[in-house]
């Protein structure tokens, strides 16, 4: 029996809690709406038949096999990145319509860990008996830190092996690393404030700066995507995940490269950062399995005299954040923090695991896809062996980080299944 509406049903409550990191209070070290959303997956796990476990409001988890068999685990989670104006429909509102449902987290990372959840109970539906302990772990803050999957790592046992829901079909056996670093110089003469971006992993689609008067006679007409209000200055793009920065449209940099022409140390700014390979760094790099460094310049903010600018690299393992620090230091006269470190990923594509996670993909789909490698960072880092497996299909529009972030019921439909016959291989 196909729990495919129920499991809609689930998702669409499930998009409707509002996730995103906020104020810390007891018992919810993410906000109260992470904690919000933990609960209501684990109580939906324990009213399909799973045994299931909290801790703190930062991990939660649902198992079901015997407690003496070795573990799979199914890795993901629950909190959203913010979301920006422009929706067709509320970012919240877990509505369905024109073939979709809507919200933010419908693709990252709520909705496949629903799938997969429901994947499991379909089986057990169908009286298997698994051989392995399957466990499926809920974190409440890998947007913004990955301290949930820390905390779990602490206190829990780590599945042998496993996948990451979080990504992209057909099977991710490669992850580069990930260096967030921010980088603090001298605000630019003229520069009153300069504010854009949220997230350092979301392309930025707005941004302002204050200028001077002094700055701004005799200056070019804005260009599009670039408006201006007396002295101040305004710039909009497109978001995107900052691991693809090229899919974007960076509102920050569009600014800049305006304020470049009448702002000298604007300009040195800007060139410094405005090709997304780190080209105008000097580190453009590529390598077999990782693929080529990738650099989004995320958030820039003012303060105190200086100007704070938040970047993510992803990049090949022969690349070094050491590497990266000196030489935005070198280059820009400034200093820099780095704000969190994620290790690169990389397991062979004839490992038992991703041949048959391809098995189970390519009997769902008939694509023949070869394994991938990505610059996105996935829970699969966590445990000994693992993967990202799905949820976005090869040449389907990927939506997660932007606005109007949704997933098309027939690609939901194709993800529980390509999970059931996936974890049916792997763990039955």
């Amino acid at each position: 029996m196909s729990r495919l509406h129920e499991a809609l049903r689930t998702l669409s409550q499930l998009v409707k809690i509002k996730s995103v990191e906020g104020k810390p209070a007891p018992g919810a070290p993410f906000g109260k709406e992470n904690r919000e959303a933990l609960d209501f997956i684990l109580a939906t796990a324990e009213k399909l038949g799973f045994r299931t476990f909290s801790y703190g409001g930062y991990y939660g988890y649902a198992e079901t096999g015997d407690a003496d068999k070795p573990m799979f685990g199914i890795l993901g989670h629950l909190d959203v990145v913010p979301v920006s104006d422009g929706w067709r429909y509320p970012p919240f509102g877990g509505e369905i319509g024109e073939g979709y449902l809507w919200g933010r987290g419908t693709l990252d990372d709520k909705g496949p860990m629903v799938a997969a959840l429901y994947a499991v109970r379909e089986l057990l539906d169908e009286a298997r008996l698994p051989k392995m302990r399957i466990r499926l772990i809920f974190g409440c803050n890998e947007e913004s830190g990955w301290r949930c999957i820390e905390k779990y790592s602490e206190r829990e046992e780590m599945p042998a092996m496993g996948f990451s829901p979080d990504a992209n079909f057909p099977v991710i056996y490669c992850e580069k690393a990930v260096s967030h670093i921010d980088l603090y110089v001298p605000k630019p003469d003229g520069i009153i404030g300069f504010e854009a971006g949220s997230r350092v992993n979301i392309v930025p689609d707005s941004a302002s700066a204050t200028v001077a008067e002094g700055f701004c006679r005799d200056i070019l007409p804005t260009p599009e995507g670039v408006t201006r209000n007396g002295n101040v200055f305004y710039a909009t793009g497109l978001s995107a995940h900052g691991s693809t920065p090229e899919s974007g449209d960076n509102a920050a940099l569009k600014l800049m490269n305006y304020l470049s022409g009448f702002m000298p140390e604007v300009k040195t700014l800007y060139e410094l950062l405005r090709y997304s390979d780190g080209g105008g760094m000097g580190l453009k790099r590529s390598e077999p399995d990782y693929g080529a460094l990738s650099v989004n310049t995320g958030v820039i903010s003012t303060a105190n005299g200086e100007m704070r600018i938040s970047l993510d690299f992803r990049h090949p393992a022969s690349v070094t954040t050491r590497e990266i620090t000196e030489t935005l230091e070198r280059l820009s006269g400034g200093k820099t923090v780095v704000s969190g470190t994620h290790r690169p990923l990389l397991v062979p594509k004839d490992h038992p695991l991703v041949v048959k996670l391809s098995e189970a993909y390519r009997s769902v789909t008939g694509d023949d896809a070869e394994p991938a490698s990505i610059g996105g960072a996935t829970f699969a880092r966590a445990l000994p062996v693992a993967v990202a497996f799905g949820p976005v299909f090869p040449g389907d529009e990927d939506n997660i980080h932007r606005t109007n972030e949704r997933v098309s019921i027939k690609s939901f439909d194709k993800t529980m299944r390509i999970y059931k016959a996936a974890i049916l291989k792997t763990c039955f």
